[in-house]
């Protein structure tokens, strides 16, 4: 009777990590068919970690019922949320109608100017070449008025005077670039961009709130079926809770550190609109690596359009929320995170485009801590472990590190 053929360890491995891809991939895409209902669950999630500290210390330390502990904690995210919702929708009207007045002037104006400085420039060689070729005659200033200017002649070899030839066109006339045209082009782009900027952050704002009224249910039901005595005794429930946890009140904190000092920087400034690029600077914080270039670059447009004859008032808009971003994104935040969720940066990033790419930016900002959920569980199973390895940069077979 013969023996049934066992696979070997390396295939066991190859066939588990062909199955776990597959697994990825479909699971891919039923988050993305799903996102509608996923996304505010995910998000409840996150807001009953960081709230449960809370509902643990109303009912285990100071004995308040389980449900005016929920509701009191209901009560205070609620009112967090309302805030947001209010700001954001407050904040989208300002951008709405400066967009449609005040910044669609400005840039008009600076269109404008920049096209006629491209005429002076592309007509300066024309009118250079026609001084050059015109001989100085003494003009009384009657004259200059009166006489009409003649084209200047040129003395050939056989004695014979013969005006001189008109010199090249321009540039852009050479290149077949009508200017006017293209300036009108360009303003006609310019209007239809601020307004749909405009009708896009609406539709945003519109759909944070709806999404905010089922997060909000999720959070209900959450910490309304949540034990505050069994949760200690799940051991990876508890890791994933607390180093989740960790990672979103710090990132909270500073991103509120960091939205706040921007915020009033910009209001220094005078700059315009510096609540919405401040509330801007505290979501966006959460985005890792690129959240922080995208905040610093986003108040560029609206400060070139108001201080357009103040260079260094638009360098200081720009590098000094810059200076803010690096001192407490690679200063501060470091240090405070510690070991932090041990994923590297070559995942952080993969995990950033991945989740991107199935949920939008509310995916951009929920990747980092998902990712290490993911990394958590894995590590707690045998058959998981060089996956969970990989993610922390750690290769197959030893303790080395992805560079």
């Amino acid at each position: 009777m013969s023996t049934p053929l066992q696979p070997s360890d390396e295939q066991a491995k190859v066939i588990t990590g062909c199955l776990l891809l597959l697994s990825i991939i479909a699971l891919a895409g039923v988050f993305y068919v799903t996102q509608a209902v996923l996304v505010p669950f995910v998000i409840a999630i996150f807001i009953a970690t960081i709230v449960t500290p809370l509902v643990d210390l109303l009912v285990l330390k100071w004995k308040m019922p389980q449900i005016i502990a929920i509701s009191l904690t209901l009560l205070l995210v609620l009112t967090f949320g309302f805030l947001i919702c209010m700001t954001l929708i407050y904040s989208t009207q300002q951008v709405i109608y400066k967009a449609e007045n005040q910044y669609s002037e400005k840039f008009g104006i600076f269109i404008n100017s920049v096209f006629e400085a491209a005429k002076e420039a592309d007509d300066l060689p024309v009118r250079k070449l026609e001084e050059d070729t015109k001989e100085p005659q003494p003009e009384t200033p009657d004259q200059k008025e009166a006489t009409p200017e003649a084209p200047p002649t040129v003395i050939v070899d056989d004695g014979e005077a013969v005006a001189a030839e008109k010199p090249e066109i321009g540039w852009f006339q050479k290149m077949g670039i009508d200017l006017d045209t293209l300036k009108k082009a360009t303003m006609d782009y310019m209007r239809n961009s601020l307004k749909s900027i405009a009708v896009s952050t609406m539709q945003s704002a519109l759909n944070f709130t709806t999404t905010s009224f089922f997060v909000a249910i999720f959070v209900i039901f959450l910490l309304a079926g949540r034990d505050p005595n069994a949760v200690v005794k799940n051991e990876i429930y508890f890791e994933i809770e607390q180093k989740i946890r960790s990672y979103i009140s710090t990132k909270l904190v500073l991103s509120l550190i960091t939205g706040t000092l921007v915020g009033v920087t910009l209001k220094l400034f005078g700059l315009e609109l510096a609540l919405v690029f401040a509330i801007l600077t505290f979501l966006l914080n959460f985005i890792p690596s690129v959240g922080s270039v995208i905040a610093t670059l986003l108040p560029i447009p609206v400060a070139f359009a108001q201080f357009s004859d103040s260079p260094w008032t638009i360098a200081g808009v720009i590098l000094i929320p810059g200076g803010i971003q690096m001192a407490i994104g690679n200063g501060i935040e470091p240090k405070l995170m510690g070991e932090g969720l041990q994923l590297h940066p070559v995942t952080v990033l993969l995990a950033l485009s991945f989740w991107t790419l199935l949920w939008g930016p509310i995916g951009a900002i929920l990747a980092v801590p998902i990712t290490a959920a993911i990394r958590i569980v894995l590590m707690r199973f045998e058959s998981g472990r060089t996956a969970g390895n990989l993610l922390a940069g750690i290769l197959p077979g030893g303790s080395t590190t992805v560079a």
